[in-house]
């Protein structure tokens, strides 16, 4: 007797090129983790990752903590000019778009 069972296996990047001096590129990266019986999003870039139980979930947090990374980071550079981050171009580019999801998902291709 033959048995199967499904398995939930879901991995994928997404790698985006966006036409600025210098172009900047913004990769995402989905996995789902049968221990935790969710999934995390990570935007490398910026240092960001979230977690959620569906692909939707982890992708909406996600997008929750890449604009607040971005607003954090240049509401510091405001402050703290001499101080720089490697994470400053790409979140100001995020910080341009925050108030438009459809651009910012566009961007990050979800």
């Amino acid at each position: 007797m033959v048995t199967t069972t499904e398995v939930q296996t879901l991995e994928f990047r997404i790698v985006r090129q966006v036409k600025t001096d210098p172009p900047l590129t913004f990769t995402v990266e989905m996995r789902y983790y049968p221990e935790d019986e969710g999934y995390i999003a990570e935007c490398l870039e910026l240092r960001a990752f979230a977690f959620g139980e569906t692909v939707d979930e982890a992708i909406e947090n996600l997008l929750d903590v890449i604009i607040l990374i971005a607003e954090t980071l240049v509401e510091d550079h405001k402050k703290f000019a001499h101080l720089r981050d490697p994470r400053l171009p790409h979140a100001q580019f995020v910080f341009q778009l925050r108030d438009d999801e459809t651009k910012l998902r566009k961007l990050l291709g979800l």
